[in-house]
Parts: C-alpha cells; structure tokens; sequence
C-alpha cells in the first residue's frame, strides 16, 4: 500500500470536530475565526458564511477558541474544552452569538412624527424626542414587530440577517374603527378637542365625571375596550392627543392597558377626541 494511500486513509479516520458561530436557530457569524489546541498543535480555519466550521481533528483531548469579528458579541463562552476524540468520532461544538442590529429612523403616524413616545421591539425598546427620532438596539433579524405604549399601535421594521446599523423610519397606520371586532356599547361618549389636551388644559368637572364613568364601566366586563376614536385626517395630531389621554387612563384612572384602543372613525366629530365604550364581537 503506497504511503500516499496509507495517509488518506488515515485522514479519512481521523475525529472530526464541527459546529457553529451565531444566533442559535438564526444568522451565523461569518469569517469568524475558530482556532483549536492540542498542547502546541494547533489548526486554525474561518468560519463559512452560514457561520459553520470544520476540523479534522488530532486524536485525544482539545480546546476550541473562537474570535468574533466585528459587529457581534458573545452570547456564552467562546472557549471550551472538547474530547477526548478518537478514530471516526464526530464531535459538535456550537457557540452562541449575537448579531448587533441598530436601527435608527423617525416613528411616523399617518405620515406625521409621534414625539416622546414609548417604543418596544422584541428585548429592545426606546423613546422618540421632539421630532420623533429613535434609536433601537439590539434586535433580531427579519421582520420585527415595533410596538407603541401609548397610543397602543405597532408598526414593523425589517433587519438583514447578519449585524447592521440602518436609517430607517417605521410607519404606523392607525386602524378604523369600522374594520375592528368592537361593537359600540350604548353609553354616552365623552368627546373633547384633541388641542385641548395637546395644551394640557385641565379637565372641566363634566368631563372628569365622564371620563371615570367610562373607566369605571370598563372594568365589569373582560370583553369591554375603551376606544380613543378621532376623525381620519387628524389621525396624526389625534395620536399626540391619545397618548395624553391614555396617560390620564392608565393613571388617576386605573384602566389597564390592554382595554384600550386608538383608531379613526367617519362618526367621529372634526377636530375632536372621542372615548367610547366597546364591546369585543364573538368569532364568527
């Protein structure tokens, strides 16, 4: 048997170690550099661009090393001990990682800035300032789900698979009321100029009256929602005027969050913010 033979068929039994560098179950980090040692042997390769490498490797025991490249962070120990290895083994060894995703952009409604709102996505979360600028970081990649504390609207964001730092401005569409499963309850609705509390101007004692009236009945049944509901072309400043109103909703008057809802309506008096009891249809 010629020694060029003897050799490739020694190779060929040799352990194998394989894994990979990234989000687990998502992006691999690619170019990576993965190195591993067996006492002052060592093999160095780069990770592929799914993030996967692949050693054939020394009999016996060894450590695996990774170095990340720019623009991911380390999400567990980028060393460990492996083996010991021997003839026709195949050895896994994965190391969690984590992408950085930055998306930097304005929140639009309606195609208008929301200033000083309250933002989420995924595990990160933000505020816009005056002019409705935000930053997020640290977020998945693909399709994210952008949601608004107050009013309770969500927009979305797509992100590339690997790290990124975009501009990007994320719309939201405020929904109609005609296309929502509430029906309207028959109870007097409280309606006030959306300026008045932009201004921040104090209730008068009806409307205070009115208004915990509302909240109070909200509160005896699990179906029943509080829509905020203005005219479709002040959806924007109707928005600002929300999220006042949400503020007053969820405070002195102890409504969750989850019981109220934003949304346009034809009915809905120009210039004017309206809260309205509803009540969630049955599934058809």
């Amino acid at each position: 048997m010629s020694l060029l033979l003897c050799a490739l068929l020694a190779a060929a039994r040799a352990p194998i170690v394989e894994g990979k560098v990234g989000e687990p179950g998502g992006a691999g980090a690619a170019h990576a550099q993965v190195m591993l040692a067996q006492g002052e042997r060592t093999q160095m390769v780069q990770t592929g661009p799914d993030g996967t490498f692949r050693f054939r490797a020394f009999e016996g025991a060894a450590t695996l090393t990774v170095r990340l490249p720019q623009g991911w962070a380390a999400a567990g120990a980028l060393s460990r001990n492996i083996g010991p290895a021997f003839r026709g083994d195949v050895l896994r060894a994965d190391f969690s990682a984590l992408a950085r995703r930055v998306v930097r952009g304005r929140l639009l409604v309606a195609g208008q800035p929301l200033p000083d709102a309250q933002l989420a996505a995924a595990t990160a979360s933000g505020h816009t300032d005056a002019r409705g600028l935000f930053v997020l970081e640290g977020l998945p990649a693909g399709v994210v789900e952008v949601r608004i504390d107050a009013p309770p609207l969500t927009g979305r964001v797509d992100l590339p698979a690997g790290p990124s730092d975009v501009a990007r401005d994320v719309s939201v569409s405020v929904p109609d009321l005609a296309a929502l499963r509430l029906a309207r309850v028959p109870q007097d609705a409280v309606g006030r100029p959306i300026e008045d509390w932009l201004a921040s101007r104090p209730l008068s004692q009806s409307e205070a009256s009115g208004l915990e009236r509302l909240a109070a009945l909200v509160a005896l049944d699990p179906a029943f929602r509080l829509a905020m509901v203005v005219p479709p072309d002040a959806a924007a400043s109707g928005a600002r005027g929300a999220a006042v109103l949400q503020r007053y909703l969820t405070g002195p008057a102890l409504v969750p969050r989850e019981r109220l809802v934003f949304a346009i309506s034809e009915f809905a008096r120009p210039g004017q913010l309206e809260l309205i009891l509803t009540r969630l249809e049955e599934p058809r």
